[in-house]
């Protein structure tokens, strides 16, 4: 097993890619901290993994709140001894133009999406420097890399943390730690559910926008941050990877000679 021995701390974990994740690092070994805001769904993962036969605990934690994040952290250790990876995964989305957008939506999307990945990898490095290493794993997106419409706050602080997990890699690389970035495309997690529910047409467009004509699985994600936790990765640091059925591939303008990506 991969993981082996390892103790995870995986923030935004009740569901979606984060929950995948820690249901993957589980089966490779790992003791995982389920952490979130959402204390049923939360709960009811940790649990899930502990009657598979794994180790986890669940403990509840909104990011922005400082104070929660020193108790996660806190709690990571008496739980388990030590923190040897950090999945920086939660995540809010305060959407609107860039004119009509609200000041708490862009505050609580910054608060979120990019101080509380700062302020976990900070509390995480005291951590992890003293034992000799560890790995942080970030979840950026492919909205970190071009724009999306009304998506302002959260395309800015994704594009935050693409550059904080640079500088956090250059800076302690020879303290044994590893940060990588993860650039989800569309994923279809509890939130896309809504897919379901916009017109033919629309649906339609996102599917033929994503060149595998289809969302990832939540799963397929949490392969790859594996990869990234794993010695398998020992070279990989300041990168980011994007996970997008080929979206980030294209420029977006319609095909010239009429052929696409339906042959």
């Amino acid at each position: 097993m991969r993981l082996e021995g390892k103790t995870a701390v995986i923030t935004g974990s009740a569901h979606g890619i984060g929950r995948a994740t820690a249901e993957r690092f589980a089966r490779e070994g790992a003791a995982v901290v389920v952490a979130d805001i959402n204390q049923e769904l939360g709960q009811r993962v940790a649990d899930r993994i502990r009657k598979d036969g794994g180790r986890a605990a669940f403990v509840e934690t909104d990011i922005s709140d400082h104070a929660q994040v020193d108790a996660m952290v806190e709690f990571a250790c008496s739980q388990f001894g030590r923190i040897d990876i950090l999945h920086n995964n939660a995540y809010t989305l305060g959407a609107g133009r860039v004119g009509e957008l609200s000041t708490d939506d862009w505050q609580r999307t910054i608060d979120v999406c990019l101080t509380g990945y700062w302020y976990s990898t900070k509390v995480a490095l005291g951590v992890m420097v003293p034992n000799g290493g560890g790995v942080i794993i970030n979840t950026a997106s492919v909205a970190a890399l071009a724009a999306d419409y009304t998506l302002a706050a959260y395309s800015a602080a994704k594009a935050g943390v693409i550059n904080l997990t640079r500088v956090t890699a250059i800076d302690y690389a020879r303290k044994g730690i590893r940060c990588n970035a993860i650039c989800p495309g569309p994923i279809w997690t509890h939130s896309e559910k809504a897919f379901q529910e916009v017109p033919d047409e629309m649906s339609k467009a996102l599917l033929h926008a994503v060149p595998m004509g289809r969302l990832g699985r939540p799963e397929e994600v949490a392969n790859l941050a594996l990869f990234l936790a794993s010695d398998e990765s020992s070279f990989v640091t300041g990168s980011h990877c994007l996970i997008d059925g080929g979206l980030f591939a294209q420029t977006g303008m319609p095909s010239l000679s009429g052929a696409g990506a339906e042959w």
